[in-house]
């Protein structure tokens, strides 16, 4: 009897760590939702109904043929609409950014800024 409880106890330390693991598992979130990466869109809303974590990623999809980027830039790059000297800078159409830091991440579309191609998300 003693070792049906001791089993019974173990499988519910399990079942409790797998738990914990599965909720804390990085999500994939696409930017601007279905209207994707592209002017005029609020992403400071879409940031705000959203909560982003340490691990998740970021998928950004845009037309190609379109004159837009993805920049993740420091805060003084991200104030001067500027993406030179970049963390990563993306004309593809699809690129998807882990977020591996805490801390604030600013991103933006270079020569976009004015048509709101910018939001920063703290994680």
């Amino acid at each position: 009897m003693h070792q049906m409880a001791s089993s019974a106890v173990k499988f519910m330390a399990l079942f409790f760590i797998l738990s914990y693991v599965g909720s804390s598992l990085a999500a994939e979130h696409t930017v601007g939702d279905q209207l994707g990466w592209r002017p005029f869109v609020n992403y400071y809303s879409w940031v705000r109904s959203k909560s982003i974590k340490l691990g998740d990623t970021l998928v950004f999809n845009y037309d190609p043929t379109k004159d837009y980027s993805v920049a993740e830039v420091t805060q003084f790059k991200f104030i001067a609409c500027n993406a030179s000297d970049a963390k990563f800078f993306d004309k593809s159409g699809n690129i998807t950014v882990t977020l591996l830091e805490s801390g604030q991440h600013y991103f933006m579309a270079q020569g976009h800024c004015s048509d709101q191609m910018v939001f920063s998300v703290l994680v």
